[in-house]
Order: structure tokens, then sequence, then C-alpha cells
């Protein structure tokens, strides 16, 4: 019988979340931050110090004391570096390095500066010492930029950092200063399956996401439009033409999918699915079931969770011993666009048009795209104005289908083609 699949599959508020909200979260200037992006910044040092999500009383104290200037970057890194709580773990010297570079650097520590700090300590430096060598960096400077916060007394008030996220960028701008429909803008977001651990390395492989984009710039009405990724189309599953031929070619056949001249794309994977959860600070979500999936990870009881990048990763794949929204992987998907809609809502504030540009590039560690700044600050105001009633979820009519020995998804021609005439005629 034909099912109208109608929810966000796997990680797809994520891959949404970049795709959207990718152009409308970035911190925007060093000093300028906003108090939700200062929460953002402290509860990073939380999870990565402590372990755990912060405290409302801590919480606050920090926030106020980074928002009037008494406390720089510095200043709470320290704080939580040397709290009683973080020595009481009494971690290794390896776990110490890791942990400065995953809260200061916001990444895994690479071989020779990992080796480094090691050996100094090793050989009678400081603690202290090795914390004032990530304080001074070019590196924390930047991660502190990102969110608006001053990184330490003295320091200038633009950051001439460079960091690994300037040559590891995914953003290329396409040039484009309009769209190929004037006010009218569609784009594709892909979920790709590579890692940097998998064979081929990042963004070499199927796009098991597929998001089909369109939005009005004068109605400011958003549809998201689900593709499952094994959708019949031209004698193969629909996920596998980006493997073959790369993002240009993707964009053709999903051009000729869709009948739609597709302005340009985003894709994230495996590798920077979490970390940009993370980025954000964490979502708080509703779960309206108890979960436990020990496939996926996921154990949550019902009600309201703030949860970080790995717990969101987890509820968003936890499909076993799911019953509310049809169950299995219908529960999931419903999930998963839950979880989005809570992200929108809960990250807007942090909006800012002045840093487009460096936003894009910064963005680039968990993204790759080609959307223009000229595209980016065109659709920022729809973005910043919408609300839960300007985004709709939908799909077209497809159901289970053997095409030789392959099992896929079929859907009829004709239907398909008018669903997304109507789509693109919103």
């Amino acid at each position: 019988m034909a099912k109208r699949l109608t929810k966000v599959t796997g990680y797809l508020a994520i891959i949404v979340i970049v795709g959207i909200l990718t152009l409308t979260i970035y911190p925007a200037s060093i000093g300028g931050g906003s108090a939700e992006q200062v929460q953002s910044f402290v509860t990073r040092f939380y999870v990565n110090c402590l372990g755990r999500q912060p405290d409302a009383d801590g919480l606050n104290q920090w926030v106020g004391r980074l928002m009037n200037g008494s406390k720089t970057g510095a200043d709470v890194a320290e704080g939580f570096v040397f709290s009683k709580e973080f020595l009481a773990h009494e971690h290794s010297d390896e776990e110490f390095v890791t942990i400065l570079y995953s809260a200061f650097f916001n990444r895994e520590p690479d071989a020779n500066g990992y080796n480094t700090w090691l050996a100094r300590l090793a050989g009678g430096m400081t603690r202290k010492s090795v914390l004032d060598g990530f304080l001074k960096s070019k590196e924390f400077a930047e991660l502190c930029s990102n969110y608006g916060i001053t990184p330490y007394a003295g320091a200038p008030t633009s950051s001439t950092a460079s960091t690994a996220t300037s040559t590891l960028s995914g953003y290329s701008s396409g040039g484009a200063s309009g769209f190929h429909a004037g006010r009218k803008v569609n784009f594709m977001i892909w979920g790709d399956d590579s890692a940097h651990d998998r064979a081929g390395g990042r963004i070499s492989g199927r796009t098991d996401i597929n998001i089909f984009v369109h939005m009005n710039l004068d109605t400011g009405k958003v549809y998201l439009v689900t593709i499952p990724r094994d959708t019949w189309f031209n004698g193969r599953k629909i996920n596998g033409y980006h493997a073959i031929g790369g993002n240009d070619y993707a964009v053709g056949i999903f051009e000729d999918f869709t009948g739609a001249d597709i302005d340009f794309y985003v894709i994230t994977d495996f590798d920077g699915f979490a970390p940009l959860i993370d980025y954000f600070g964490g979502v708080d979500v509703t779960v309206e079931e108890n979960i436990a999936d020990s496939f996926s990870g996921c154990y949550l009881n019902a009600g309201t969770h703030h949860i970080n990048g790995t717990q969101a990763l987890a509820l968003s794949r936890a499909r076993h011993g799911r019953s509310l929204y049809g169950g299995g992987a219908y529960s999931r998907e419903r999930q998963s666009a839950m979880l989005l809609a809570d992200l929108l809502l809960q990250k807007r504030s942090m909006v800012n048009s002045g840093n487009i540009s460096n936003f894009l590039s910064v963005m680039g560690k968990y993204v790759w795209t080609n959307i223009s700044v000229s595209q980016a600050m065109q659709i920022l105001p729809v973005i910043s104005s919408m609300d839960r009633s300007d985004i709709t979820v939908t799909t077209f009519n497809s159901w289970p289908q053997w095409f030789g020995k392959s099992s896929a998804v079929g859907y009829n021609e004709a239907e398909k083609n008018q669903f997304f005439a109507n789509i693109l005629n919103q």
C-alpha cells in the first residue's frame, strides 16, 4: 500500500539546520555577543571540562560577568580548569591536553601539538603554563570571536587569528548575486554518508538525506521536501549519483528529478553532525515517550531535556522500541523534525547580518556549500522573521518497490511531477 512519507529521516534535523540556520545563527562581532551567544560559549565549557550541562545559577553568573565586561574568555576557561569540580576528576596529562583542545580549539588534538604538550608536561611544565599557552593562542582568540567574547585582557578588538577552519573550509562562494527564479529560492540539502575514517574520506559518498528546499522571499514561506534515499531514478537509487559524479553532477540529477533550477547546495556528513549541535551550545528537546534504544545509544525518559551533539545524534537515529507517531522509523522521523523546530526557535536570537562572509567560512568546518554572500544576505531577513507556521515539511507519494534485484522506493511519475510543480508555484 502506498505510503505518504511526511516526516524527516535519520539526522535530517541537523542537515536542515545546516541548510537554513547556517545563514542565521553566527555570532557577529568580538565584544558584541548577545546573551544567547554568551550562553552557548559558557555551556561548551561545562560540557567539555565538567562533562555535564550547566546549572542555572552558575550559567547566569558567568554570562552576566561576560556580558558586563568584568570577565574575559580566558577568565572563564581558568575558572573551569582550576575549579574544584574539574580537579576532583584527577585527569591524566593525556586527558588534560585532550580536554583543552576540545574546550579551547573546538577540535581533536593534532598529533604534533598533542605530543609536544605531553613532552613539556613530562619535563616539568605546570598545567597552568600549558593552559596559558592555549589561552594566548590564535585559535582560542578566534573561538572567542565566533561567540562575540573578548578572549583575554588587552586582546586586539579584531582577531587576526588563522585557524584550521580557514584551511579546511567547506565554503566556496558560487558568486551568484541572485536566484534563477527571481524572489523564489531553490536549493538542495544533502546528508552524505561519508566520514574521515570511511573509505574515500569526507564528502565522497552517497546522499542518504536529500532535502529539496523551496523558499518564497516575498511570502516568507519555506517548503522542505524530503526525497527518500532509495528513490529510483534513471535506473538507480538517487542517493548514489553524488558518489558517482560529485556535487555538480548531483545538482543536475536533482534538477531533472524536481524540475527546478537549483541555486546552491549545502552538504554535511557524519563528522559535522554532533560538533555542529555542540557549537550551538546544545538544544532543548521534548521527548513524549521513554526511549531506550541500544542501537542508537539513546536513553531518555519522557520530558524536556537539554542535549548535546552526541545525544542529538542518538535521538535522531532512535527507532527501536518506539510507539508514538506510528512507531519505528516514523517515530524517529517525527522526533528529528521536532528537534529541528526546537533548535530554530531557540537560536534565532543569535542572528546578525554583520558577519555573513566570516560566518560562512567558519561554518565550513561543518558543511560544504556554494551559496554566495549576496544570496545569503537576501535570505537572511526571511529566516529571521519566520515562525513555525511558515515552515512546511512534506513529500510526494512513494512506496517500497522492487526494480529488478534492487529494493528501492517507487512513485507515480506524473503525480511526482505535479507535486513539484505545485511546490514551485508557492
